[in-house]
């Protein structure tokens, strides 16, 4: 805090040169999985596609779970409510789906900034009532007639693909390094430090006037959109949009899983927990198919207990413990010599 009682926060520059490099990985990482389609199979392909989205989710709910320290376990809402504004835009009115994907986006953050007031809870109850509120958009999206599909007996909507596998995978590559690119400017921005003061402690970073309902609200909002958008994207890759494939409880589950697992907080957590845990499921899936769910649980308690700050922090550890153990052997052979 500075001499006037205003908020002070980490220096800009430094801010921009982290932004740039992680910007310039980003690129790297992008530009390097953009080959990938030409050494694989459609299965990978397909299997990558799947990776790819639950980063991305993954990724959005890092900002308001991670960054900001309120768990949602309702999130999902928001990538059905995208799915279904696509599938019904391009079903029912013949919109192209680049229009339905910012239209879901759109569509997801309005819903979020409605919920907003839920902000008034904290902890369990915050999950909890974020947990209700998707369960109110299932009930909804599976009783109106509207959003059942262009027949009363219709129980969802046939989507026909808009684009080839190949055009979907380099969609949702472009997704993901949008999603992750805005994450880092976020982070690394005034209101990211300020989401970071409120997880760290809401109350004291009120009291030294942070505006914490802003700064929740922009995190929530910004969590909302992304999932929205690759909602929207999804509904012609899926080519069928019903309640029961985008208001699963497993696709929440799974963004929490992914970014606990990969490190909550940090923009590598997301990447690294989607990425193990989709190798995996792969591998599990392949070997041990009975024992697919109890080797997945197991792994997952496994880190969660025993490295609670997730994969990246065990290797941030020790690289860390490596270089310490190197910095003293270096010192004691130069005591020996002198």
């Amino acid at each position: 805090m500075n001499l006037q009682g205003k908020p002070t926060f980490a220096h800009p520059k430094r801010g921009l040169g982290l932004s740039v490099r992680q910007l310039g990985w980003l690129a790297i990482g992008i530009l390097a999985t953009s080959t990938i389609p030409a050494f694989v199979g459609d299965y990978w392909v397909r299997v990558l596609i799947f990776v790819f989205i639950n980063i991305g989710l993954a990724s959005a709910w890092n900002i308001i779970g991670g960054f900001t320290g309120y768990a949602s376990f309702g999130h999902g809402v928001f990538f059905g409510i995208g799915a279904f504004v696509s599938a019904i835009g391009i079903v029912r009115f013949g919109l192209p789906l680049p229009v339905m994907m910012v239209l879901g986006g759109i569509a997801a953050g309005l819903v979020a900034l409605s919920i907003a007031p839920v902000f008034k809870q904290r902890g369990l109850y915050f999950a909890m009532s974020t947990l209700a509120v998707m369960l109110v958009f299932e009930t909804v999206f599976q009783r109106w007639t509207f959003t059942r599909g262009l027949k009363p007996h219709d129980v969802g909507w046939t989507v026909n693909s808009q684009l080839s596998l190949i055009e979907f995978y380099y969609l949702f590559l472009l997704l993901l390094a949008a999603v992750i690119g805005s994450v880092i400017l976020l982070v690394h921005s005034r209101a990211g430090y300020a989401m970071k003061a409120i997880h760290k402690d809401e109350v004291l970073a009120a009291s030294i006037g942070v505006r914490t309902n802003r700064y929740k609200a922009v995190a929530f909002v910004f969590s909302a959109v992304w999932p929205g958008v690759l909602g929207a994207a999804f509904a012609p890759f899926l080519s069928f949009v019903s309640v029961q494939s985008v208001f699963d409880l497993n696709i929440t589950l799974n963004m929490i899983l992914m970014c606990i697992f990969g490190g909550a907080g940090t923009i590598l957590g997301p990447i690294v927990g989607g990425i193990a845990l989709s190798v995996i499921d792969q591998i599990a899936w392949g070997n041990f198919l009975h024992y697919h769910r109890l080797i997945n649980g197991a792994l997952i308690v496994a880190i969660i207990t025993l490295y609670p700050a997730g994969l990246v922090a065990l290797v941030r550890g020790h690289v860390e413990r490596q270089r310490a153990r190197t910095g003293a052997s270096s010192i004691n052979a130069n005591l020996r010599t002198s």
